[in-house]
């Protein structure tokens, strides 16, 4: 049965909130969509768009978790998805994206690579271009995950102070932020969050650019770029919606923070035990990040950290778990 994306769990985590010292911290999971990313809700826009322009193809390249979402709406109605991966990548949710009707395409070489292999075979074949970075994409990516933003509001009655998320690309972070202007405008609120954008140390051009001092997100070597599987999701030479992450950081009066393989998975395992969440190790970033720089800098009381993975459903989430047996991780993207 299709499910739509959207709506996702937002839970207050009293005992991670003690662990790392804040007044008041919630989770806006977005494991609790279809394919377990916040990337469901651009795919089912893409697919959407698509299908009311006529389009029988969609291609994107993807490391994983976007090109299992966009298998997926695609499955509900026949348009064929053709996804390029790179095959320098692990991308394990490949089997995943076949069963659901997707025809693969290795690309020798990076991501940046895939997608320029994707965005040709758009344009040759008069596909349905999901890409990342162009106009059309933008507009879908910003209202898409601009309804984060809202269903936080939603659900706080008010603005958090400081919202935290991982980055590759930058493109969740920006729509993210756009959907706080929005909000604001609309209700009449005084300001937006803080955003606080993380990532990996061996390879993201936006965090580097905004430790620069930076305005314009400038590009990695590719010789910089040091892969693993726990930081694949967050590694870019190119973030194709740098720029708009780094504005919506500079605006915000944000930060950005490094965080490493071993970071990331000490706070995976601690979101396991005590709140029974079973996360990607690369979203977790978003919480170290922010309980890093909580302790250089006012940051206020109310936090949300966005993360992705798959929820444990051991327990209603106003329930605290002591510990929770270590579940499998869901695959990163």
């Amino acid at each position: 049965m299709f499910q739509p994306a959207g709506d996702t769990l937002f839970t207050r985590v009293r005992n991670l909130e003690s662990a790392l010292g804040f007044k008041r911290l919630f989770l806006k999971f977005e494991g609790s969509n279809p394919t377990g990313t916040q990337k469901d809700r651009i795919a089912q826009m893409h697919y959407e768009d698509a299908h009311e322009k006529g389009f029988d193809t969609i291609t994107l390249a993807t490391c994983g978790n976007f090109g299992a979402a966009i298998a997926y709406a695609c499955s509900k109605n026949g348009i064929r998805p053709a996804i390029f991966v790179p095959s320098d990548y692990h991308a394990v949710r490949v089997a995943e994206m076949e069963k659901l009707g997707a025809h693969i395409t290795r690309v020798p070489g990076d991501y940046e690579d895939a997608v320029a292999a994707s965005r040709e075979a758009a344009r040759r074949e008069g596909w349905y271009d999901a890409n990342p970075g162009g106009a059309d994409q933008w507009s879908i990516a910003r209202r898409g995950y601009g309804m984060i933003a809202r269903e936080i509001v939603d659900a706080l009655g008010r603005m958090p102070d400081t919202v935290a998320v991982s980055v590759g690309n930058g493109t969740t972070l920006a729509g993210v932020f756009q959907g706080f202007k929005e909000v604001m405008g609309e209700r009449g609120l005084d300001r937006v969050p803080r955003m606080v954008a993380a990532s990996t140390p061996r390879g993201n051009p936006v965090i580097k650019s905004f430790k620069q001092g930076s305005r314009v997100c400038l590009d990695l070597k590719p010789a910089e770029i040091r892969e693993t599987e726990v930081n694949e999701p967050l590694t870019n030479w190119h973030s194709f919606d740098g720029d708009r992450a780094l504005e919506a950081l500079h605006e915000s009066r944000g930060f950005a923070e490094y965080v490493s393989d071993a970071e990331m998975r000490r706070v995976t395992m601690m979101i396991r035990n005590v709140e029974g969440i079973n996360v990607l190790t690369a979203s977790t970033a978003a919480v170290a990040a922010l309980a890093r720089v909580a302790t250089t800098h006012d940051l206020g009381d109310c936090h949300v950290a966005v993360l992705t993975g798959r929820r444990v459903p051991a327990r209603r989430p106003e329930q605290p778990l002591a510990k929770a047996a270590r579940p499998a991780e869901a695959p990163p993207s």
